[in-house]
């Protein structure tokens, strides 16, 4: 007998658990990010120095998957800076063979593993990270009625499920960040991103955190723009209908100012559209440290 699950449960599942994408399947072989373009290791080291200024300092790659951007970014260190840099990567993935023994490898959820990172001086970089991370997705039915969307284990259809309960942290979420007010509009809900990114940023005293990331403003989610919701699948380098079966990668755009609101700490906050398209956007958080000089800065 089939059984409706609410689409975040059924994300996490198809994405993170035993069986799930991350675990069987290389991502590169279902889609290309900006890790792979030297240009993101340009624009990533102004930051790097910036806090190296400080002192030894932690480079610390969120999802890193094959280790590939923090092998570019090593490679364009000098050697007094690699003296003085030690680079951390996270995944959810074993260790890759070729990875550089020099770098550390914490294997794991990240939600969970961050707790064993000693706080300090750090630049944190999670890229395309945040829009896989599942959220509930919420739909509105034609007589404005906000729906917790579910998912036919069976067959895998997206079906409207039970009523968003008012009050709940989601609801509260939703009326801050994404206010359901239109008939049939969808909404992710990004308050999993935005405790997530809390924990991340919390190992931070000096330096950056930094969040690059398909995303999207309060001013444009309440203008409609992003009424029709994001929820996306990638298989085999093509667009895929999002199915929570393990097959795809799933994925859904970030609300950018509510990670902002979340940074531990009191950081200086920038955030900026830059990258292949419009909804490409880099969240810095500068923590006892100010932003690189704009003439030192990679264009």
């Amino acid at each position: 007998m089939a059984a409706d699950i609410p689409w975040e449960l059924a994300w996490e599942a198809a994405a993170l658990g035993p069986r799930g994408f991350y675990m069987h399947a290389m991502p590169y072989d279902h889609f290309t990010t900006s890790v792979e373009q030297a240009q993101l290791t340009d624009k990533l080291l102004p930051y790097l120095r910036a806090a190296l200024a400080n002192g030894p300092v932690t480079f610390i790659d969120v999802g890193a998957g094959t280790g590939l951007l923090s092998e570019h970014l090593h490679a364009h260190l000098t050697e007094d800076e690699q003296e003085h840099t030690q680079i951390l990567c996270m995944d959810l993935r074993p260790r890759p063979e070729q990875l550089n023994p020099k770098f550390k490898w914490i294997q794991g959820d990240i939600r969970e593993t961050i707790s064993q990172v000693p706080s300090g001086n750090t630049v944190l970089v999670a890229h395309e990270f945040l829009d896989d991370l599942p959220c509930a997705i919420i739909e509105v039915n034609e007589a404005g009625l906000a729906h917790v969307v579910v998912t036919d284990s069976t067959s895998g259809k997206q079906l409207l499920g039970p009523l968003l309960q008012q009050g709940s942290p989601d609801d509260a979420w939703l009326q801050h960040w994404w206010p359901t007010v239109r008939p049939f509009m969808r909404c992710e809900v990004g308050r999993a991103r935005d405790i997530c990114w809390n924990q991340l940023t919390s190992v931070v005293t000096s330096g950056f955190a930094i969040a690059v990331d398909y995303a999207h403003t309060y001013e444009d989610r309440v203008r409609g723009l992003w009424d029709g919701g994001t929820l996306a699948g990638y298989a085999h380098g093509a667009i895929a209908t999002p199915v929570a079966n393990g097959k795809s990668n799933i994925t859904a755009h970030v609300a950018i100012d509510a990670l902002a609101s979340s940074c531990a700490g009191a950081p200086q906050i920038r955030m900026m559209r830059q990258g292949p398209t419009q909804d490409f956007w880099w969240l810095i958080a500068a923590y006892e440290n100010g932003f690189p000089e704009p003439a030192k800065m990679a264009t």
